[in-house]
């Protein structure tokens, strides 16, 4: 019944406005919402494909991003939810759950809801494939769209494009069995043996710290495996560590813990830290379009009388790591904090952050010690290439590329 639609939006009044409804489908249960017509917050009724009238509940939600264009890359689309939303909390105990999950997007208008059958625009399926942003007070969910596999290839999971399917961590070695989700084996501390290589101390237990961005985070000066970082760059050597400033006021300027800018620390300097890819004698500036470097962050152990800052750049917020409940784990400060102990909420997030992509993944398990047998080594610039993925999160692939 899609060309009945597009007939009414051709005309210059449809006759009633856009309706955008939900289904969120994952393990065997299906939740019907949409985010409200007008300022009319009441459920509202639509059929499915065999005719049922379903109930959709309107609850507070933004979505952004859904677009249709077969000549662009696919969208990777947001939506967002509040946190105290009664049809997810009856349902839903921890959101990470939802990854996987199939969203679909149904757009008709208001006065076709109650038609038999359904009028309505072709719909938009995604899956949940990341948790963007999450609070007290929301969650917000980045959607991908999944591979048309014309039948079932892989029972039971849904095969992401280029992107992993498994909660991260989930199956850590260290949980118990009842405790794992998924197949996904990396420790929750980024605590890894690299056996994987004759050359390498199998026994030797390293830390493979690397953030959303694929960047690696390595100890600050004063920590336990610090590195030294030079400042001098007008010649590089592979997988040396080096020091640029970028001076604040411009693009780049701190914050106070209100959020508003400190203008007091404008014309003082913030590090930028790399390592090096490959040797040159002529490396230019090091920036992040520079192909000879990459970008790398530092951390710090937490200690609640430090000032840890953040930026209207979040490249440049302090990073920590922090031991509660038997677990070293490390955050990424979201506001200019004192004393607010690292856990979800308005100042922290978790540094240690999954991509999805098979760059995170090689990352970590293509960890190669600069130092072989030392445990506090920080690792080479470019990860091994020869080990294989343990749990299948990319079907298809053996080995990294």
């Amino acid at each position: 019944m899609t060309d009945l639609i597009v007939k009414d939006l051709q005309k210059q009044d449809p006759g009633s406005q856009l309706i955008e409804l939900f289904e969120l489908k994952f393990d065997s249960t299906t939740l019907y919402f949409h985010s409200g017509v007008q300022e009319n917050l009441t459920s509202v009724q639509f059929r499915d494909d065999g005719g049922t009238l379903r109930t959709y509940t309107a609850i507070p939600l933004q979505a952004k991003g859904f677009r249709s264009d077969p000549s662009s890359t696919s969208a990777r689309p947001t939506i967002t939810f509040a946190n105290v939303s009664d049809i997810f909390k009856s349902s839903i105990t921890d959101y990470e759950n939802l990854l996987g999950a199939t969203l679909t997007r149904r757009t008709t208008l208001e006065k076709y809801l109650n038609s038999n059958p359904a009028v309505e625009f072709p719909r938009q399926v995604y899956i949940l494939d990341r948790i963007s942003a999450l609070s007290k007070i929301m969650v917000s969910f980045e959607c991908s769209t999944p591979f048309d596999l014309q039948g079932i290839i892989i029972p039971k999971r849904q095969v992401l494009a280029n992107a992993c399917p498994w909660i991260y961590q989930g199956a850590d070695h260290t949980l118990n069995e009842y405790e794992k989700v998924g197949a996904c084996t990396w420790n929750r501390e980024s605590k890894y043996k690299a056996a994987y290589k004759s050359s390498l101390n199998g026994a030797t237990e390293y830390i493979s710290l690397v953030n959303l961005d694929n960047e690696y985070i390595v100890p600050a000066t004063g920590e336990s495996g610090a590195i030294t970082f030079s400042s001098t760059v007008n010649s590089i050597t592979e997988n040396s560590y080096y020091t640029t400033n970028t001076t604040l006021g411009g693009t780049v300027r701190r914050l106070k813990k209100d959020g508003s800018i400190d203008t007091s620390a404008d014309s003082t300097t913030v590090p930028n830290y790399w390592q090096a890819l490959k040797t040159s004698n002529s490396p230019g500036t090091l920036t992040d379009n520079n192909v000879l470097v990459k970008r790398i962050r530092v951390w710090d152990t937490y200690s609640a009388s430090t000032t840890y800052y953040a930026y209207t750049d979040d490249r440049y917020n302090d990073y920590v790591r922090y031991t509660v409940g038997g677990l070293t784990k490390l955050w990424k400060a979201k506001k200019t904090s004192i004393g607010q102990t690292p856990e979800f909420g308005d100042y922290w997030e978790p540094g240690d952050v999954c991509s999805k992509t098979m760059t995170g993944c090689k990352m970590r398990y293509g960890f190669d010690p600069i130092s072989i047998g030392t445990a506090t080594s920080t690792g080479k610039a470019t990860p091994s290439t020869e080990v294989v993925l343990p749990f299948g999160g990319f079907p298809g692939s053996q080995k990294f590329s």
